[in-house]
């Protein structure tokens, strides 16, 4: 149902991700374990909900007459005016007014079993692109008073959300549809807003529901303020001296030149901290930028994670669960919160010595510079990885940034993608956008547009630091979905307009973009909540990890890598080196997940009256990272992933178990086979939430899914 994206948090409206800790605090590469062959569990009897109450009275329409939602919609994305925040706002307030319509309407429940579904199709529909327009806006546009007007916008629709959620009027309605007697996808629909109306707390006394109202709102612009903080805090440190610089690339030397001053100015923001961490040799400086970028937005998001973790266990109680992890992980493929401890223990028994092992190697090559060190900090493992990359395996990173420039990047996958999914991209020239920067697109298939979206790929303050697909608008088989891709890659604005990018930063351009296709096409269902990302969490970036494996295959890479210089592609040699070299330092980026997952679930299992925020991560750095705490740090205090995934950044370590299956069948029938790829699209993507996610997979493997890919992957040399 509607609520299902709006309510519960203000970031669901995104998918972030990136491949590797912490810069995209959103795609590790990391898969489940012992829980893969867990049954599911037997859904609860649905609880007799008490005596109905008076259902709230919905809002009164504006006075002047309202334009039909779908026709307001199209104006707003055909027809944008992206620095008009008056106009967002009377959209968004008139979005709510249909909705509040149809709302009155459900309540009299006057319609038969089919109407009434309908309506309540229609309810999520009058509120989707204004919820979707509005995470968007409020993380990107360069606009003040619009990302203003997106702040209250999603503030408004949380509310009308959490009242329609609580609305026993409408559950009641919903409750008289006998599931069996409808077409298509109409059982499920129902029975998931039945499940959902439950799980918000529509059976609670009147008491506790008007306190999970409250909390909802309150969690809305808490979740707002925190990942603002993030947003607006971009951190410095200055270098007077030129030559401490001397192993980054020249690239970044020349967007990099000494102010009035003398001072080289390097920031937190990705484009300037990644490099900086891997080239810089001089240790005290590493540790310097890496402090600031782990301080950012504290000490403000200490207070707010902490009333957030107290609201969030308060409404998991009110709801019947004994913590918010619990509450989080019922409806999702894993089933429990125990499932999921019991898989973060055996993963971190398989990671664990895989990861000292790749410590020990670390450490005796920084003795060769710093004979006394004693471990290896957060601030080395970037550096010395790299300096063991190009020892050890004779690849040095900066080697392969040459044929990984921007544009062509960007055309690559375009066109890769388009070949594999039978796709073709057509760029809006002229379109308007939020930003110069910014670039739409069509999506056609066999002709006909089947998407719009937008390419947000470059760096610039104010702007949402991750990277993520967004979604604008739900399709269906009547109506164009829309969404955006937000990264920070180099922007070939910039010095000599090569914009050359590190591996990483295309593997991360081949998941998100992966993101945005999926949901594009997942548009199967008349229903809109059933389509789009909205699959199991914690299978929603298994697509796109499967994905990636598409950057680390030199036939691929060679149709788009190509050297800035000489034109000549990526040598397949290369390309195996670098494949080899990635797999050193493995276990570190699988345990520093584990750490991230840990955070993420355990903090949600503790008790918050009796939480101190500094003592408790303190502990899971010694129990669960591969590096000692850096003192001075705070990374609860800029871990988004906090907000948008709460309890779940299991996601991505179950996930990848999943992905890595799924690409057995490419490895066995070639990744470029097309009727492979047609059946991927086919059974997978497409489908959207229309089926349990264990079922997408078995249909596309032939079989149920299990663990043997990721246990290899994990003992690869």
């Amino acid at each position: 149902m509607l609520w299902r994206g709006l309510v519960v948090v203000v970031a669901s409206a995104l998918v972030a991700c990136l491949p590797k800790d912490p810069r995209k605090p959103a795609q590790p590469p990391m898969p489940e374990v012992a829980a893969a062959n867990v049954a599911e569990p037997e859904p609860e009897p649905a609880p007799e909900p008490p005596a109905p109450t008076t259902p709230d009275v919905a809002a009164p329409a504006p006075a002047r007459e309202l334009l039909d939602g779908a026709e307001d919609a199209r104006l707003m994305l055909e027809v944008p005016q992206w620095d008009d925040a008056t106009r967002f706002a009377t959209y968004c307030a008139d979005s709510i007014a249909r909705a509040a319509q149809v709302r009155a309407r459900l309540q009299l429940a006057q319609g038969d079993q089919a109407q009434i579904v309908a309506d309540f199709d229609q309810l999520s529909r009058e509120l989707d692109t204004a919820g979707g327009l509005a995470s968007l806006m409020f993380n990107v546009n360069p606009n003040e008073d619009y990302r203003n007007a997106a702040e209250k916008c999603e503030q408004d629709i949380s509310k009308f959300t959490t009242e329609v959620s609580l609305d026993r009027g409408l559950y009641d309605a919903l409750a008289k549809v006998d599931p069996s007697t409808l077409e298509g996808f109409g059982k499920r629909f129902v029975e998931h807003g039945l499940r959902d109306f439950r799980r918000a707390g529509v059976d609670k006394d009147d008491a506790a529901r008007k306190r999970i109202g409250e909390i909802n709102a309150r969690l809305v612009e808490l979740e707002q303020s925190y990942i603002k903080n993030i947003s607006e805090d971009t951190r410095s440190i200055a270098v007077t001296d030129a030559s401490k610089l001397a192993g980054l690339p020249q690239d970044w030397l020349d967007n990099h030149k000494p102010d009035a001053d003398g001072k080289i100015v390097i920031t937190t923001d990705y484009p300037d901290f990644f490099p900086f961490e891997t080239y810089v040799t001089d240790e005290a400086l590493r540790k310097e930028l890496y402090i600031q970028f782990l301080t950012r937005a504290y000490p403000k998001n200490k207070d707010i994670l902490q009333e957030v973790l107290a609201l969030r266990h308060e409404k998991a109680t009110l709801l019947g669960f004994t913590d918010w992890a619990h509450y989080a992980i019922e409806d999702k493929m894993a089933g429990s919160a125990e499932i999921v401890d019991a898989f973060l223990g055996d993963i971190t028994k398989i990671i664990r010595p895989r990861a000292v092992a790749d410590l020990e190697v670390l450490l005796a090559r920084k003795q060769q510079d710093y004979p006394d060190a004693k471990a290896i900090q957060t601030y080395d493992r970037f550096y010395y990885v790299s300096v063991v990359q190009k020892e050890k395996f004779d690849f040095d990173p900066q080697s392969v940034r040459p044929y990984f420039s921007f544009p062509a990047v960007k055309a690559g996958i375009l066109s890769l993608y388009g070949e594999l999914f039978g796709l073709e991209f057509k760029r809006l020239e002229g379109a308007k956008t939020w930003h110069p920067a910014v670039e739409a697109y069509e999506l056609l298939a066999n002709g006909e547009r089947v998407g719009r979206f937008y390419l947000d790929m470059h760096a610039r303050a104010g702007k949402y630091k991750h990277a993520a697909a967004f979604e604008i608008q739900s399709g269906s088989p009547d109506r164009v979905p829309y969404a955006s891709l937000v990264c920070n890659f180099p922007n070939p604005a910039d010095g000599d307009g090569k914009a050359l990018m590190e591996h990483d930063d295309v593997v991360t351009f081949f998941h998100e973009f992966g993101h945005l296709i999926h949901h594009l096409l997942a548009r199967k269902s008349r229903y809109i909540d059933l389509n789009g990302f909205n699959v199991d969490w914690d299978f929603v970036e298994a697509p796109s990890q499967l994905l990636e494996e598409w950057a680390w295959s030199p036939e691929v890479l060679q149709r788009f890598a190509k050297h800035v210089e000489t034109g000549e592609p990526i040598p397949t040699e290369l390309v195996k080196k670098m494949k080899a070299a990635s797999e050193f330092g493995k276990g570190l980026s699988l345990m520093r997940q584990v750490f991230y997952t840990a955070m993420s679930l355990y903090l949600h299992e503790a008790d918050p009256a009796k939480l101190d925020l500094d003592a408790f991560v303190g502990d899971l750095y010694k129990r669960f990272s591969p590096f000692p705490l850096v003192e001075g740090t705070y990374v609860y205090a800029n871990f988004g992933h906090l907000m948008g995934y709460t309890a779940l950044y299991y996601t991505y370590q179950w996930s990848l178990s999943i992905s890595k299956d799924l690409f057995t069948r490419f490895k066995q029938e070639g990744i470029m086979n097309g009727e492979v790829a047609k059946a991927y699209r086919s059974a997978v993507l497409e489908p959207g939430g229309t089926e349990d996610a264990k079922d997408l997979v078995e249909h596309f493997l032939g079989r149920p899914r299990n663990l043997e890919a990721y246990e290899k992957w994990i003992q690869e040399e």
